[in-house]
């Protein structure tokens, strides 16, 4: 409990700040202290953060050796990222060799590009806050930055699938590209996000994946095996061998997996309402969809799965908050509220119950690097 008491204040600030909100609506002025507070304290929080969770063990040695010698002329076995994450580091770098502040621009950007998004898709941005930091955005902003800032700038351009100009979705997808190169997956979907998906196909697609979760049909591994079946038989024979190595155990029943089939159902009840409460919310009931099937069709590979899903979290972002407004009845309009809230804490304190997750700041202690080092190493394999 106690690494998650940090987190959990954090998110209860964002819960209070979005309450307000939502009750003093009219207010345009006590509205905009409510969501400048709320970016303060993102900014604050994940901005001057020490080194919490995982992936500082990588950031930090490449934030050290990196330089802009070696991006021109790249070494042979060198560690090597795309050019638009290399070029904004060493930037940095050039300002203020400190690996803080460089820690410190990225959540400026992430913070800037995501309350551009969340102005244009939700009527509360506290609340959009809360929900994206409990459904994903706590691991782009304190692991994945390079993931973080190219999803970011992706959820920017579908502006652009709206208003069909694909000339500035392209670009906006190629500049994403160079912060991640998963962003490759984006650039096709200009021709698939906008179109109105039969609610039938929606339904058949999601029972389709619960099925092949909980009865764990290993989809991935047969297409491999069959692809290599046909180009070289003793190929397929060592990719079944090698895949035996490397399949993981896959997904349980949890919380985690009633959570994505709660989110299904509900968003087949109100899918109407949904396309009705704000325009063109097809684009993020295709995005869902998409989210469910890198979730459950690529199960059998957790890492794999997760990774991929992360994609398309966005959905969750606008669509949570959109449900609350599909909602007529006052009072369920308040239960439903409720129940984000409790299980976007819930959500937050299963994520954060771990000695791995230890929040530390810079301007309170400051841990250097070897000795978190040593720390992580000790807790590791702690549940």
């Amino acid at each position: 409990m106690i690494y998650s008491l940090p987190y959990l204040l954090f998110l209860a600030i964002l819960m209070v700040c979005a309450f307000l909100a939502w009750n003093y609506k009219d207010n345009i002025k006590f509205q905009h202290s409510t969501i400048i507070v709320s970016i303060v304290l993102v900014l604050l929080f994940f901005g001057l953060r020490g080194f919490c969770f995982y992936d500082w063990n990588s950031y930090y040695p490449l934030f050290i050796n990196k330089t802009w010698s070696k991006f021109f002329h790249p070494q042979l076995g060198s560690q090597s990222t795309e050019p638009g994450f290399t070029i904004l580091l060493l930037t940095c770098k050039s300002i203020w060799n400190n690996y803080h502040f460089f820690v410190f621009v990225c959540t400026i950007i992430n913070t800037a590009l995501l309350y551009r998004f969340l102005s244009k898709r939700t009527n509360n941005i506290p609340m959009g806050l809360v929900v994206c930091i409990s459904m994903g955005g706590l691991y782009l902003y304190t692991d994945l930055m390079r993931n973080a800032i190219s999803i970011l700038i992706f959820i920017n351009s579908i502006e652009y699938i709206e208003k069909k100009k694909p000339i500035p979705y392209f670009l906006l997808c190629l500049l994403a590209c160079t912060f991640h190169s998963t962003a490759v997956l984006y650039i096709p979907l200009y021709f698939i996000l906008n179109r109105k998906i039969n609610k039938w196909l929606f339904i058949s697609i999601f029972a389709v994946g619960n099925i092949i979760l909980l009865l764990k049909i290993p989809v991935l591994m047969s297409i491999i095996s069959l692809v290599a079946s046909f180009i070289n038989p003793e190929l397929e024979a060592h990719i079944n061998a090698y895949t035996k190595l490397m399949h993981e155990e896959g997904f349980q029943i949890s919380i985690g997996y009633l959570e994505r089939l709660f989110t299904g159902i509900m968003v087949i009840i109100y899918i109407n309402k949904l396309r009705k409460v704000r325009a063109n919310n097809d684009i993020f009931i295709n995005s869902l969809l998409l989210y469910f099937i890198m979730f459950f069709f690529f199960s059998e590979f957790k890492t794999l799965s997760l990774r991929l899903s992360l994609l398309f979290s966005f959905a969750y972002w606008t669509l949570w908050t959109d449900l609350l407004n599909c909602i007529t009845i006052r009072s369920n309009k308040y239960l439903f509220a409720a129940f984000i809230s409790i299980y976007c804490l819930f959500k937050m304190y299963g994520s954060t119950n771990n000695p791995i997750a230890k929040y530390d700041a810079i301007y309170w202690n400051d841990e250097p690097y070897h000795l978190r080092k040593i720390y992580h190493y000790q807790h590791f394999n702690d549940k």
